[in-house]
């Protein structure tokens, strides 16, 4: 009689018991790894160990455990492609653990003699030694089996049916279930990172080992890396047809452009081996045995890289603090007609004509106390300024007169490969961009609706209580958006109730229209008409080069975005991440300079070409309010307090460990 399933509800009881979860937490710890979606890294974890495991062990229990979110990446594999890494957050590694565990020894019980991956007591060694025993005894032909990304096509299906045929349908099989679903779409894959997947895909492969060995064949399988050895060409010919055939039935595929028939004689290599004839030669290759738990360290020695880089520009930023200087980004703004740009030794100068023939120096800065120059159309520069503003990684933006930029003067971005990679991939990824763009446009509305319930705290204003709980109902809506054009809609529809409402706090302003001798008809950019416009166009020009410089000081591709479409010579990242600082830093500021008088009507012309135009003395007050807006102190999320352009180079940061998979970007949100 065939031995009965084991009871699957004493097999989770065993799972999730306190003492269960406790060793696997010590092997979770030993094997160290990366944090997974949630950010908690193995560190964190362990500074309240008990408490978490406990908790982990009640939600099992009880029934209110939810896996986290996964840490997806992709690494490079030694052929240039990438291998996609899922990895879940610790607590649920510990879980998977914990029934890896308790599994392990039920399940290899079953499999065969020709397995040899991630099983107890076999190794790559005897993996190779089987391959040379069974040439030594006739087997002379080899097909070189590739099974076609097998980890991401495993079916869910087809893998629990097989699951059950061992430990029967149960709460331990609806566990498991419930971290298939998490990992992968659509029903298919297991998560690489998953502590749990070895074993469940040396499992799902258990019925194809019975299928392929015998009739004369041999096979040496090694995790999801297998060849058939055989007598004849012949044999093996018929051999990988019947292996294909079997894949088929199984839901998977060979790889046929991998997979390749061949003689001793002629040699092939596996498992970081090169058999030749009648020799057995190591390879260089890493031992495919450990690579599951050497690719989670790689990823875990890469994040704690990026946090010791982070947190020396921050010790950086606190000295330059220190010494009164914002080290978030510093700024010439030279614009005035007839002044110039120069050099004089290692500092950049500025210099006019002094009315007599000659000229006089106004103001003269050492490149250490400079990030960028703002270069108004109507100034000039020489071209060993120029030069040396290269050379010391000083940017110039080349500025119009209505404050957009035309092009920037600066080295290419920094050299960080990687994490362009990572940002492209999320850009690529509809369903990494998705998420990402939610979370700009949740800080978008977010900062909308503070700015409108600041501005009406004394005015209350019908219209902008009206277009509050409108931005709350589209706030709710976010989630369920299926993909970014939805989300750029709900924007969008924001903005129709949020315009409107915000041209009522313009002093003198009516409900439904803006401030009498202003007139707003609605944002307008390129060209704008009129004065209000104009003020939000210049200001954005400002807030974009600061965002542009600070993504770039921090390594990360300006184009790359993913709620603005990345496209030839469009800053799509700079557009992204100005989202959440619009409301704040350019259409509060505008309503202050207009309220407080700042700025007048008699301060613009041209509005009757169609095309509205600042005069000089605005645009000096303009970069002077802005200047000092941004310089502000305000509270950093992280703690402690930093500037408004301190603030955005944080979201920068934030932002490279997101699309590195370190933790997950928040928006910065204004508080009421």
């Amino acid at each position: 009689m065939p031995t009965p399933a084991p009871d699957n509800a004493d097999l989770f009881e065993e799972v999730t018991r306190l003492d269960t979860l406790e060793r696997a937490w010590g092997r979770v710890l030993r094997n160290g790894g990366a944090a997974g979606g949630d950010g908690v890294t193995v560190g964190v974890f362990a500074q309240a160990a008990p408490s978490r495991l406990l908790a982990l062990h009640r939600d099992l229990r009880g029934g209110d455990y939810r896996p986290g979110p996964l840490r997806r990446l992709s690494v490079p594999k030694p052929d240039g492609s990438f291998r996609p890494l899922a990895i879940p957050p610790v607590v649920d590694r510990v879980a998977q653990t914990a029934a890896a565990l308790v599994l392990t020894p039920l399940l290899d019980g079953e499999m065969e003699e020709a397995s040899f991956g991630y099983r107890p007591g076999r190794s790559v060694q005897q993996a190779v030694a089987r391959v040379a025993l069974w040439r030594d005894r006739g087997h002379g032909w080899v097909v070189d089996a590739d099974i076609e990304r097998y980890f991401e096509r495993v079916p869910h299906d087809r893998l629990l049916d097989r699951l059950e045929r061992s430990i029967g349908p149960g709460p331990l099989t609806g566990l498991i279930a419930v971290w298939l679903e998490a990992g992968a779409e659509d029903g298919v894959g297991l998560a690489q990172g998953s502590p749990l997947s070895p074993l469940l895909s040396n499992l799902y492969l258990d019925d194809l080992d019975e299928a392929l060995e015998g009739r004369g064949v041999r096979l040496v399988r090694f995790a999801d890396d297998f060849v058939l050895l055989c007598r004849s060409r012949q044999s093996a010919e018929r051999t990988l047809d019947h292996a294909a055939a079997a894949l088929e039935a199984a839901g998977l595929r060979l790889n046929r452009e991998k997979t390749r028939i061949v003689p001793f004689d002629q040699g092939f290599r596996f498992l970081g081996h090169l058999f030749v004839r009648s020799l057995v030669l190591p390879s260089p290759a890493d031992d495919p045995e450990t690579e599951p738990d050497r690719l989670l360290r790689a990823v875990a020695a890469r994040d704690a890289e990026a946090e010791a880089e982070a947190a020396a520009q921050e010790e950086r930023d606190r000295l330059a603090r220190a010494a009164g200087l914002d080290p978030a980004l510093r700024t010439l703004h030279l614009l005035t007609p007839g002044r110039r740009l120069a050099l004089r030794n290692e500092a950049f100068t500025v210099v006019e004509p002094d009315g007599a023939g000659g000229e006089r120096e106004l103001i003269a800065i050492h490149h250490r106390h400079l990030d960028r120059i703002d270069l108004g159309p109507d100034a000039e520069a020489e071209a060993d300024a120029l030069r040396w503003a290269l050379a010391t990684d000083t940017e110039v933006a080349f500025v119009d007169g209505h404050g957009a930029t035309h092009g920037r003067l600066a080295r290419p971005a920094a050299r960080r490969a990687a994490l362009h990679l990572d940002q492209a991939r999320h850009a690529l990824d509809e369903g990494l961009r998705l998420d990402l763009a939610r979370r700009f446009v949740d800080g978008r509305l977010r900062n909308q609706r503070a700015l409108l319930r600041r501005l009406n705290r004394n005015r209350k204003l019908d219209i902008v209580d009206g277009a509050v709980h409108a931005i709350n109902a589209l706030l709710r809506r976010l989630e369920t958006a299926a993909d970014v054009a939805e989300l750029l809609g709900l924007e969008g529809q924001a903005a129709a109730r949020y315009w409107p409402a915000w041209a009522a706090q313009v002093e003198g302003g009516v409900e439904g229209g803006g401030a009498a001798g202003w007139g707003f008809p609605g944002r307008r950019r390129r060209p704008p008409p009129d004065p209000l416009n104009a003020v939000l166009s210049y200001l954005s020009g400002l807030l974009g080069r600061d965002v542009a410089a600070l993504l770039e000081r921090h390594g990360l591709h300006p184009g790359l975005g993913a709620l603005h479409t990345p496209q030839d010579r469009h800053d799509s990242a700079v557009y992204d991440l100005m989202e959440e600082f619009r409301a704040p830093l350019v259409e509060g500021l505008t309503v202050a300079l207009v309220n407080r008088r700042t700025l007048r009507p008699d301060h613009f012309g041209g509005r009757e070409a169609g095309v509205c135009r600042i005069d000089a003395d605005a645009v000096g007050a303009i970069i002077r309010a802005y200047e000092h807006w941004v310089a502000r102190p305000v509270a950093s999320p992280r703690g402690g307090r930093t500037t408004w352009r301190g603030l955005i180079a944080e979201q920068a940061l934030a932002l490279a460990a997101h699309v590195q998979g370190r933790e997950p970007y928040r928006p910065h949100v204004m508080d009421y």
